[in-house]
């Protein structure tokens, strides 16, 4: 029996206008994704990973068929922060504590009550923060602003996370080491996560499937299961199944998709 689907995007369509004439983003893309899936989405630059992204936020309003989130607007889902959001950026205020910038969405909002401290603390510790509450951003390394942005993503708790590139701005060894964080707080909470990326290791590492997109304007060239025990342990990388999937991914973004259905069905390993 098929998992109920947590985001739905039917048959969309994004256009963009400037002065030089429309830009077409994203053409005729389908895709669903299930609750408590880790999904990536990966492409070559340019090709509508980020928008895509950007529409099952809310972000950005499609030219023509519909996104929604367990049956509603995306917009509606962020009105009742089921939708948490990690950029590549950590975009942390310097003059705030760890733990004032875990608390800052709460305050914005004004629902910052007797529980909002706890509930940080307790986001912290699940980040392995816990320690560092009271440090301030100039006294964190990279990897650790990053696990702050993804507390401060989880303080509503919301049923869905949207990561774009969030270890892109790491450097390779915090890379590796995050990929596995990511992978242990994932599993601590099985929320339903879509990733953009432009790792392949790093989208086959972490997600139950991958979506590979074609050059713009985007389309779906293929959904690849990731058949992969869980939990993930260090190491697989070097395992010839696991190497097998980077090889299929790679190849499909050489020949740009060409070949695979365009339907956003999954396929599995051949």
């Amino acid at each position: 029996m098929s998992l109920p689907h947590h985001v739905t995007v039917e048959s969309i369509v994004k256009r963009f206008t400037a002065k030089g004439g429309d830009l077409l983003a994203l053409d005729n893309v389908t895709l669903d994704v299930c609750d408590g899936e880790f999904l990536s989405i990966i492409g070559v630059s340019g090709c509508g990973k980020t928008t895509l992204l950007r529409l099952m936020g809310g972000l950005e309003t499609p030219t023509a068929g519909k996104v929604l989130v367990k049956g509603s607007e995306p917009r509606e889902a962020q009105r009742h922060k089921q939708i948490g959001f990690v950029f590549q950026d950590p975009s942390l205020l310097p003059w705030r504590t760890v733990q004032q910038n875990v608390l800052l969405p709460l305050q914005v909002n004004r629902q910052q009550d007797a529980a909002g401290h706890p509930r940080a603390q307790a986001i912290l510790s699940t980040v392995g923060l816990e320690e560092f509450a009271q440090y301030y951003p100039h006294q964190l390394s990279g990897g650790m602003k990053q696990r702050v942005a993804l507390a401060r993503s989880l303080v509503f708790d919301p049923s869905l996370l949207l990561m774009d590139e969030p270890l892109g701005a790491l450097d390779e060894l915090t890379r590796s080491a995050m990929r596995y964080e990511l992978l242990r707080i994932w599993e601590a909470s099985r929320k339903t996560v879509v990733m953009v990326t432009h790792s392949i290791a790093e989208a086959v590492l972490l997600s139950d499937r991958v979506a590979v997109m074609t050059p713009r304007p985007g389309r779906i060239a293929d959904i690849i299961a990731i058949d992969l025990p869980r939990p993930r342990k260090p190491g697989i990388e070097r395992e010839p199944a696991f190497l097998d999937y980077v090889e299929r991914i790679q190849r499909l973004l050489m020949t740009g998709g060409h070949g695979g259905p365009a339907t956003g069905r999954t396929t599995a390993l051949r």
